[in-house]
């Protein structure tokens, strides 16, 4: 494995296979929401593991607003001198990036993998509401004295609650590897910007269009009791030749983690087709 760097983009690359695929994570994650998957991944291909700008080792790269574009033109920069075009796959906001990216630019992604997609049918409630209340109370205790790992512990608690259908079967090493990254009162105030950013502009894309305009084929997969983007969602999906839905039970909004095996079985196969 190697890191690469662009415009202070934090990215691992791994695998010799002759086909790229590029991951990318969900609001508030980074690139080690796809442990469980890259050695699979990288037994078949070339795969890059990308920090978006703000989230992970890529905190501190520039963005800027509009949020969803700026990583499209970071992502095309990335990949713009690739011979052949690339597979992505993403989880949550990394899906609608994945999704963005590959409706402004067929040129470079052959393939797109939309994992607990936000914005099929609404923003869900949950992230308007009961997202909100939560983002409340840590705003709340940014104010207070607060050890770093109280603070840590209670990022690390909210993401396993919302995310993972069995934080016990993620392991301890995931939510280790995910609190690190908010030690301090500035990184999560900063969690917090983008993710008011983050839910505008994912509530003004119109993404039920973008899906059924997608110039490339698509597998799109929920985990059937992801509380964050409902599984209900899928039945808004017209599948066809190029389009593909699946739902993995027991499953919730990050399947790379909750069910590595069963999101393989459906992810393999449609980039071999």
């Amino acid at each position: 494995m190697r890191a690469e760097s662009l415009e202070g983009l934090h990215v691992l690359s791994t695998g010799q296979g002759e086909r790229t695929v590029v991951l990318l994570h969900g609001y508030s994650d980074h690139g080690g929401t796809w442990q469980k998957v890259l050695p699979t991944l990288s037994e078949r291909y070339r795969v890059l593991v990308v920090d978006l700008p703000g989230f992970g080792l890529s905190a501190a790269a520039r963005w800027q607003e509009p949020l969803i574009d700026g990583y499209v033109e970071v992502l095309s920069a990335l990949v713009g001198d690739e011979d052949d075009r690339v597979s992505v796959i993403g989880n949550s906001l990394g899906a609608v990036t994945a999704l963005a990216w590959a409706s402004a630019r067929p040129d470079l992604v052959a393939d797109v993998v939309l994992s607990d997609m936000p914005g099929v049918t609404r923003v869900p409630r949950s992230w308007t509401r009961g997202t909100q209340l939560r983002v409340d109370r840590l705003t709340q205790l940014l104010t207070r004295p607060l050890p770093a790992r109280y603070l840590q512990q209670m990022v690390g608690a909210l993401y396993a609650g919302a995310a993972l259908r069995h934080p016990m079967r993620a392991g301890a090493g995931v939510r280790a590897g995910y609190v690190e990254h908010y030690a301090t009162r500035q990184q999560v105030a900063a969690l917090l910007t983008i993710g008011r950013i983050v839910i505008r502009e994912i509530a003004e894309l119109p993404i039920p269009t973008m899906i059924d305009e997608l110039a490339v084929p698509a597998l799109l997969l929920w985990g059937a009791n992801d509380l964050l983007t409902p599984a209900r969602a899928a039945r808004r999906i017209t599948v066809g030749a190029d389009r593909r839905v699946a739902v993995i039970p027991n499953c919730g909004h990050c399947p790379q983690l909750d069910c590595p095996s069963e999101f393989l079985g459906e992810v393999l196969p449609f980039l071999a087709r």
